[in-house]
């Protein structure tokens, strides 16, 4: 069978495929849709490798410190709070609770062993009167993140709290449970007055800088959540192609068939399309 007849056979309904697109048939569809989750758990698979196909599909994040920085401020200045200050103990703080995720392959707020996130506050060397973290991972963009943790009442209290005067954030990459993803560590604190029991002298400890930590690998042009719904979208694209063009075919022959409308499978395809695109992923904590 020559390409031609195979691709009509695929999208144009005539006899030989009972006057219905093959590609839009049960089975067909079945084994479209079988080849799609392979790819997407193949691909899933490669990022975690250190081929070069990983490595090229492992990271891919423009989450910055300067974004999530700007971002936090301008949610409060729209309460009327003023903004934060970096503080870098802080930042350094937010790196290494980062780094033990990491290597303790967890995430929550507190870790299996009991480290509560104060006690890398405290190692930093900040004192504080009222500290509160953020945490959030497998987010592609800043606004995407900061939105999400606006949402969440408890995340959003840190943000907008008229308590705190200074942040530290981390955005570090790494595997955690098998998977590549960016974690992001956001610490919030008010410095603590410091006085000597014996004189009346009182220091305040402030930030001397506004160097954020970081720890991140190479951006990278492609992710493999972007390229799975590349794929699942550019099918479902093909899909509605062949069933507007299956419509205009059937509606010019007058051909009485007993399969479902295509209406509805039409709309049911482009809701999933959305759905797809509109999805961002990530994780808050």
């Amino acid at each position: 069978m020559s390409f031609l007849r195979t691709l009509t056979h695929l999208f144009h309904p005539q006899r030989s495929n009972n006057h219905r697109a093959r590609i839009l048939q049960p089975h067909s569809l079945l084994q479209l849709s079988g080849l799609a989750v392979v790819f997407a758990l193949s691909l899933r698979l490669l990022a975690t490798t250190q081929t070069p196909i990983g490595l090229v599909l492992g990271y891919a994040t423009s989450i910055s410190v300067d974004e999530v920085m700007s971002l936090t401020n301008t949610e409060r200045k729209k309460q009327g709070l003023s903004p934060l200050k970096i503080n870098p103990a802080l930042s350094q703080a937010a790196l290494a609770k980062g780094q033990h995720m990491f290597t303790e392959q967890y995430w929550a707020h507190v870790s299996p062993s009991g480290r509560e996130p104060w006690e890398f506050i405290r190692l930093s060397g900040y004192t504080y009167t009222v500290a509160g973290e953020n945490l959030a991972r497998d987010f592609m963009q800043s606004d995407d993140m900061v939105t999400a943790w606006m949402a969440s009442p408890t995340h959003r209290a840190n943000i907008v709290s008229n308590e705190y005067e200074e942040t530290g954030i981390a955005v570090i990459n790494g595997e955690l449970k098998g998977t590549e993803t960016t974690l992001v560590i956001q610490l919030f604190g008010k410095p603590k007055t410091v006085g000597m029991a014996t004189g009346g002298l009182v220091t305040q400890v402030q930030a001397t800088g506004t160097q954020a930590a970081t720890f991140t690998s190479q951006q990278s042009s492609l992710s493999p959540l972007d390229l799975t719904k590349a794929v699942f979208v550019s099918l479902l694209v093909i899909l509605l192609t062949a069933l507007v063009y299956d419509t205009v075919i059937i509606t010019k022959k007058r051909v009485v068939r007993s399969v479902g409308k295509n209406f509805g499978h039409i709309m049911l395809y482009v809701v999933v399309a959305a759905l797809i695109l509109f999805f961002k992923g990530g994780i808050i904590g």
